[in-house]
């Protein structure tokens, strides 16, 4: 499932040193700077999803990691 959602993000959103210089610049100096912040909107949207599955899916087993450890 997640594989899928991010497969729809784009490469420059997935990269391991994120720069957002060159997001910030396309959407200054673009014609279309609605449609431009909209695609950053689900861009954002889709990521905000696919972290919230995760931590969905590990919250129980880190909280208990965390007791575990504490104790």
């Amino acid at each position: 499932y997640l594989q899928e959602d991010l497969t729809r993000i784009d490469e420059g959103w997935t990269a391991a040193r994120f720069d957002s210089l060159p997001h910030v610049v396309r959407i200054l100096t673009s014609k279309d700077r609605e449609g431009e912040i909209q695609f950053l909107k689900e861009q954002s949207d889709i990521v905000e999803e696919v972290v919230d599955e995760v931590v969905h899916a590990y919250h129980s087993g880190f909280n208990k990691a965390i007791q575990n450890y504490s104790q």
